[in-house]
């Protein structure tokens, strides 16, 4: 089975955990962070209100068909019954966010994140690999420690058509050959560069998703970690901070 047809397929049996656990924190985040809506309809694209509604309604058609439904349903409403569609949609919210709740406790991954004790060297692969999975743009991996073998296991059967930077230090020669290989059977966008200012293990996915690693990739599972998710405006900062880092620095040159 090819790794194409492997993420086509977990697409259509749904999300797994790690999904779930970025979908609770961003329609928790989104319940919370909601603006005040007034009595009449404000449907100007610019407006904080309407913003809202297009993030929330992205959030709920993610879980399902019956959720984008009521969704747009209510939304269709908006103009003509303001205050009451409002209503109804902040109830879907209340009601995606406890729906997900259960799911993850019946699964017994209900903490937000995950800790991994010595030896959890399977639970934590996978884990990460369903992190890295879930992109649909870009991945950055931030680790000074990064090295061959972790690439080899996290990112050789990455969606090709992802955008994957790579900031590292102590092994970069050794990335950069599995890197220069991959670049030659796949054609793949992945480029990698070499800081001394990295202090911390994080993972970024997309525009607004990063999980923070309690220590190197490489040594994940064999030590103790975890593998937690943060809150959007934190991973937002860290990405534009990172950004800079990578703008300063070096390219690794190919090998001979």
């Amino acid at each position: 089975m090819t790794d194409q047809l492997e993420r086509m397929i977990k697409k259509l049996e749904g999300d797994g955990p790690i999904e779930k656990h970025i979908l609770l924190l961003k329609l928790t985040e989104a319940l919370e962070s909601a603006p005040e809506f007034g009595e009449k309809a404000i449907m100007d694209t610019s407006s904080p209100q309407r913003q809202w509604l297009s993030k929330v309604g992205a959030l709920l058609s993610r879980l399902g068909i019956d959720k984008k439904v009521q969704f747009k349903s209510s939304f269709n409403s908006l103009v003509q019954y303001w205050k009451h569609a409002i209503v109804q949609i902040q109830g879907q919210v209340l009601d995606a966010i406890e729906e997900i709740k259960l799911e993850l406790e019946l699964e017994d991954r209900c903490d937000i994140g995950s800790a991994y004790a010595p030896g959890d060297v399977y639970r934590f692969f996978a884990d990460l690999k369903d992190v890295i999975n879930s992109a649909e743009t870009e991945v950055m991996i931030v680790d000074p420690y990064f090295n061959g073998e972790a690439f080899d296991a996290y990112l050789s059967s990455a969606n090709p058509a992802l955008d994957i930077k790579i900031l590292a230090d102590h092994y970069s020669k050794d990335i950069n050959a599995y890197i220069e290989k991959h670049k030659k059977q796949y054609g793949t966008d992945i480029d990698l560069k070499r800081s001394k200012d990295l202090h911390d293990r994080i993972i970024f996915i997309d525009q607004d998703v990063a999980w923070i690693i309690g220590g190197s990739i490489k040594d994940a599972g064999k030590k103790a970690t975890y593998l937690i998710p943060l809150q959007t405006p934190i991973a937002v900062a860290k990405k534009q901070i990172y950004q800079d880092i990578w703008s300063k620095s070096k390219e690794v040159e190919c090998s001979a």
